[in-house]
């Protein structure tokens, strides 16, 4: 998998696996598989709740829940229906249909910290600077529409900072939460500079980071050429600013090294 010259490696199957090989990451990452029937099966055995995704997606599109209950009928959700079979071979069968033949991959649910019953996720922005160490830009949360099971932005999503999402959850005072913010910035400069070995060319990272009840810290994925929109609502209002400029330095730099080669 190492030196893989691809500037934005958009298969999230491919970035699972790449990180999957840092033995020190594997702890921060869910159960993925490519879709399968099979593999579907095998899954939803292990974790009651499981997210199948377009292999080749953003901004939370084609996203499906499948949630197990304890009587072992399926319920399956997209964004604007929802099936319920009676087991996991029939719930299988209308996955297929529905996905068809998209390659999907197929993830383990984690149990989101939730806000009025809303989950909660958080997005890291990291760049390359010109030393060709990583900067670290900051943290937004992002907490997901009404009836939503996406967080993302552009599904309805609503920004939150990080110490207003552990206050909510956790009960943790605003002047706690750097202990937090210290812990996600440490594991995102290690999630990082792994991505750099295996992709040597990307120079943005948008890192979906979630947070569980339990207050452990997983990667649900790693972005390359990432939506910053969340940061207009950092607590820095010069910070948005900032991340626009060094976007289009870093793309203008991309689009000129692209043509005088």
């Amino acid at each position: 998998m190492k030196g893989n010259l691809h500037k934005y490696p958009g298969r999230k199957w491919l970035k699972h696996e790449a990180l999957w090989s840092e033995e020190e990451l594997r702890s921060l990452l869910p159960e993925t598989e490519l879709f399968s029937p099979d593999s579907f099966l095998d899954m939803i055995e292990r974790h009651a709740v499981l997210f199948l995704k377009p292999d080749l997606g953003m901004r939370g599109q084609g996203i499906v829940k499948v949630s197990r209950e304890e009587d072992s009928a399926c319920i399956i959700q997209t964004a604007t229906k929802t099936y319920r079979h009676r087991d996991s071979n029939l719930a299988s069968k209308r996955l297929k249909q529905l996905i068809g033949n998209k390659r999907y991959i197929v993830q383990q649910g984690i149990d989101l910290i939730r806000i009025k019953g809303k989950p909660v996720d958080f997005r890291v922005l990291l760049h390359i600077r010109p030393n060709k160490k990583w900067r670290f830009f900051g943290i937004m949360g992002k907490v997901a529409a009404k009836n939503r099971f996406v967080t993302n932005h552009s599904r309805g999503g609503k920004a939150i900072r990080l110490h207003q999402a552990l206050s909510c959850t956790f009960g943790i005072p605003k002047e706690d939460s750097s202990k937090w913010d210290g812990r996600i910035k440490t594991l995102s400069g290690k999630i990082a500079k792994a991505m750099k070995i295996h992709y040597p060319n990307i120079t943005e990272l948008g890192l979906d980071i979630a947070i569980d009840t339990e207050e452990k810290i997983w990667l649900i994925e790693a972005n390359t050429k990432p939506q910053y929109q969340l940061f207009r609502h950092h607590a820095d209002p010069k910070l948005y600013d900032k991340i626009a400029y060094s976007v289009r330095v870093l793309r203008a730099s991309a689009l000129t090294a692209r043509t005088t080669r």
